[in-house]
């Protein structure tokens, strides 16, 4: 319908959809005006948002009125800035969560002023949902899009749309398995041919403990759509290009592509002294794994006992370099949907952490043996969804935040200040550490 992505959509481009083209409401399309009576626009607006998620997606464009029922024309006359006395797209971004159920994923909507006035333009794009079918608490229905309007499903098709999400599960559970990604109770959590492959020099078979392992994985919503195609040279060629550059020390690579292979499936970068793996593959997957970059051990030197210990401020910049990349990435690939981010974690039972910002140090700790552990978990993994495009510096710092915490209470630790400095990362700290 727009061939931009819908945050660069603009004033012009409505103008070419609705005067040029001439564009009117279809199976992926509806359009909204001024609301006249605040019940009917809400419960409008609930059946559209949920019939295009039930169905195949679409956009609502709102200030868009129909001025000619026969022929169908329609003309830009926006809407008042606010809705019920409140910001427009709080009122609507409220109505629609508070009313459907399982709540409605879609993108952040794009505001556009109408010149000369004080009205604005709404724009939603609502992608089909891999958790319907989405119910309206209203009246208690479902919705599909039916040609040019929302219609109430029958019996079957509420069915088959149950039966869609199931077999989507399914399959991202299975994904999961065949990774070794899905149990983290399962001895093989996080072993691949490839992870298996990882080497280490800190913990060689004169260290008697497990090898521990770090798998950052972004697995993207529709698993069975080849979205890019990552053995292609130019794929590579990006790649080599945009493998550094990323905050919070852009200097150094977040990417190491020293070394290929290439399979059916997608490509694997290792790093010179394969330490670490970056494997990409052709549904918009890719996975980072790493050892002695985050881990490492050595003798404490009072009691003269081995420590293993887990960088927790290196953990925290490293997560911030890869969620700057991901976003890159996935904009090259043109992919905007949603993302799931698993942390796993294997062999980290009797971790330390380590790496703390200088602010704190180790004032609450005289040495390692007063250092909280890990002593509940040997495998633990760590989830998050977002949308690529939503990120930004702010929210991938608060994302990395929100993930740091989980990990320092997975090593007994319930302090997030332990590499943040008024929610910025320690780089004095994460400089000290080794890089990829």
């Amino acid at each position: 319908m727009f061939n931009k992505k819908l945050q660069d959509l603009t004033y012009q481009d409505l103008e070419d959809l609705i005067y040029i083209q001439q564009v009117g409401e279809g199976y992926n399309l509806d359009f909204k005006g001024e609301p006249k009576n605040i019940d009917d626009f809400s419960n409008k607006l609930l059946k559209i948002f949920s019939s295009f998620a039930n169905t195949n997606g679409g956009y609502i464009i709102i200030g868009v009125e129909e001025i000619d029922k026969q022929q169908k024309g329609f003309e830009i006359r926006g809407i008042n800035p606010a809705i019920n006395n409140k910001n427009a797209v709080e009122w609507i971004n409220q109505t629609i969560n508070g009313n459907l159920e399982p709540k409605v994923f879609y993108y952040d909507p794009k505001v556009i002023e109408i010149p000369n006035t004080d009205k604005i333009a709404v724009i939603y794009q609502i992608p089909e949902s891999s958790k319907k079918p989405h119910f309206n608490n209203r009246d208690c229905k479902y919705y599909i899009r039916q040609n040019d309007s929302s219609e109430a499903a029958k019996h079957h098709t509420i069915r088959d749309m149950f039966e869609f999400s199931r077999h989507r599960t399914e399959e991202l559970s299975n994904f999961l398995i065949k990774r070794n990604l899905f149990n983290e109770n399962d001895e093989d959590f996080g072993l691949t041919n490839i992870s298996k492959q990882i080497k280490t020099e800190e913990f060689t078979a004169e260290i008697a403990v497990p090898q521990p392992l770090f798998l950052a994985s972004f697995i993207p919503k529709y698993l069975n759509q080849d979205v890019s195609k990552v053995q292609k040279r130019d794929f590579v060629n990006w790649l080599e290009q945009n493998s550094r550059g990323y905050p919070p020390l852009p200097n150094y690579p977040v990417i190491s592509t020293t070394k290929k292979e290439y399979s059916l499936d997608g490509v694997t970068f290792r790093s010179y002294n394969q330490s670490s793996y970056f494997d990409f593959l052709n549904n918009g997957f890719f996975e980072v794994g790493l050892c002695d970059s985050l881990f490492w051990n050595f003798e404490e030197e009072w009691e003269k006992q081995q420590v293993y210990c887990l960088h927790v401020t290196f953990t925290a910049g490293y997560i911030i370099s890869l969620l700057h990349f991901m976003k890159k990435f996935y904009e090259y690939i043109n992919y905007d949907d949603e993302v799931m981010l698993q942390l796993s974690f294997r062999n980290v039972l009797n971790f330390h952490i380590e790496g703390f910002n200088q602010t704190k140090g180790r004032r609450e700790w005289r040495n390692y043996r007063d250092i909280p552990k890990n002593k509940n978990h040997n495998h633990f993994k760590i989830l998050h969804y977002f949308t690529p495009s939503s990120l930004n510096d702010d929210s991938i710092s608060l994302i990395t935040q929100e993930l740091c915490e989980k990990i320092l209470l997975g090593f007994g630790i319930n302090d997030s200040t332990a590499c943040f400095i008024e929610n910025n990362i320690d780089v004095n700290t994460y400089s000290h550490k080794r890089h990829i």
